[in-house]
This record gives C-alpha cells, sequence and structure tokens, in this order.
C-alpha cells in the first residue's frame, strides 16, 4: 500500500441525535444517505476501500469533544501482525550482554568515525548517504548503553 506525504481528511460532525455528516477533505461525502453513529465503521471502511490508501480521520462530537487518529485500509495490516509470537518462534536478531528488563532498541548504523583526542565526534552527514544501503546493526541498551552486533538474522 503507498501512503501519500499529505493524508485525505474524512471529517465526521456527530449532532446531538447521533446523526453524521461526513466530509473527504471538505467535500461533502453521503449526503444522499442517512446515516448514524452505528454507521461510522463501516462508512469509513467503504472510504478507505475505495481511496486505497490511509486517511486521517477526525471525529467531532455535539458537545466539542475531538477525536483524531489515521486509518488504513482493512487488507493493508497483515492479519496476525497483532499475534503474539509463539514460544517456539526464532528471533529474527539476538544480542547479549543487556540488564535484565532493560529496554534494547535496533539500530542502523550510517556512518562511523573516530573520536579526537578529547573524545568528542561530529559527524557531518552528506545527503546522498540517506539513500545509501549499508550493513550496520547494532542492539543498544537504552539504560546500561550497552552496545552489542547483531548476532542472528534470520
Amino acid at each position: 500500500m503507498k501512503v501519500p506525504v499529505v493524508l485525505a481528511t474524512v471529517r465526521f460532525d456527530v449532532d446531538s441525535d447521533g446523526r453524521l455528516e461526513i466530509s473527504i477533505d471538505g467535500q461533502p461525502h453521503a449526503e444522499d444517505r442517512r446515516l448514524s453513529r452505528d454507521d461510522l465503521r463501516s462508512v469509513l471502511d467503504e472510504i478507505t476501500a475505495s481511496l486505497g490508501t490511509a486517511v486521517r480521520v477526525e471525529v467531532h462530537e455535539a458537545d466539542g469533544t475531538t477525536y483524531s487518529d489515521i486509518e488504513t485500509p482493512a487488507g493493508a495490516a497483515a492479519p496476525d501482525a497483532m499475534e503474539p509470537e509463539s514460544e517456539t518462534a526464532t528471533p529474527t536478531l539476538a544480542g547479549a550482554g543487556f540488564q535484565p528488563g532493560e529496554q534494547v532498541a535496533l539500530a542502523y548504523v550510517v556512518a562511523r568515525q573516530e573520536a579526537d583526542a578529547n573524545g568528542d565526534v561530529a559527524i557531518n552527514l552528506p545527503p546522498a548517504l540517506l539513500t545509501a544501503k549499508r550493513h550496520g546493526l547494532i542492539l543498544l541498551g537504552l539504560t546500561s548503553q550497552t552496545v552489542a552486533p547483531v548476532e542472528a538474522q534470520a
């Protein structure tokens, strides 16, 4: 699924009786239908399916409360993306030397430079480097600051 740089905005205005007025980027939508709060999910699914992309959703309640979120088309997410891993699953990446319970970040090294005599370093990245593909995955302990190379890749 391609995600545009600017998302279309789907706005739902809910009146005090629970009726919906819907617009997409300021243009009225489904004016010929009498829709209620109960129809919000199905209408949103229709819109994301017809656009084929993610949208920004704003819900404006009659009391002035506003909610916003990003919604993707129903088929865009992996169906089991929210299911926990089974106990027999092999980790994709592994590292060692961290504190028990510590959060560990996966980092990608894009440049390296030696520190000067004072231990200081300044790295300037040229724009072309942002598109270069390089190897350099590391694991970083966010509490201990432990850095470990990736030991296993699936």
